[in-house]
């Protein structure tokens, strides 16, 4: 799979070393210098590649969006058309001070982006997941492989969006519908006031736990 990361941060990086590493083509676009960026391109190895954004969606079959919520209009303008890609939202829309979302239950950053770029196949994936889990070996906490939320309204990018979410290293929960991305995003903001306000280790993750078979 071809994998545009728009916003090569904590998050966008450490995404793109996972699916480089599981043999994805994955290139890396930020606001940064490109120097800067094929550095980093050199370092996660595994043929990843810096590019500018609308070079790099226009190639990619997937587009990560990893930036601050407050960045996302002049990102979507950097990429170009969206439509017909398969668009991974991993944004919680927090204020700058983490106190709260920007917005939330009527609607949410994924709901807002899918209006933006108008054609795309958005999903909302993986945002419960503090960066620093993505770092830990196999991206097990406490040894435990964790769940990786998932929705979206585009069966067969759903499906992308699963196999992605497994090949990072998660277990893939399907949460339905885009709009389930408003819930998604409470949670993350409920682990970033953990984290935070309550000053606790950033290595945390929300997992469901399933049996395999029914009890009775």
């Amino acid at each position: 799979m071809k994998i545009a990361v728009i916003g090569a941060g904590r998050m966008g990086a450490a995404l793109g070393r996972l699916w480089a590493k599981a043999g994805h083509a994955v290139v890396l676009c930020d606001v940064r210098p490109i120097e800067e960026l094929e550095a980093l391109a050199r370092e996660i190895g595994h043929g990843t590649r810096a590019a500018h954004a609308q070079e790099a969606v226009a190639d990619s079959d997937v587009i990560l969006l990893a930036v601050p919520w407050a960045s996302i209009r002049d990102a979507l303008a950097r990429c170009g058309s969206l439509a017909g890609k398969v668009v991974i939202d991993v944004i919680n829309p927090h204020k700058s001070d983490f106190s709260d979302l920007e917005i939330g239950f009527t609607t949410s950053a994924s709901e807002e982006i899918a209006k933006l770029a108008p054609g795309a196949k958005v999903c909302k994936a993986l945002n419960t997941l503090p960066s620093p889990v993505f770092n830990l070996p196999e991206c097990k906490v406490s040894g435990m492989k964790v769940s990786g939320f998932y929705c979206g309204d585009d069966e067969q990018a759903k499906q992308i969006v699963a196999q992605l979410v497994s090949d990072a290293g998660f277990d893939p929960v399907d949460c339905g519908p885009l709009s389930s991305a408003r819930y998604l995003e409470a949670a993350g903001m409920l682990l970033i006031r953990i984290v935070v306000a309550l000053k606790a280790s950033p290595e945390l993750a929300l997992t469901l736990v399933r049996q395999d078979k029914p009890c009775c």
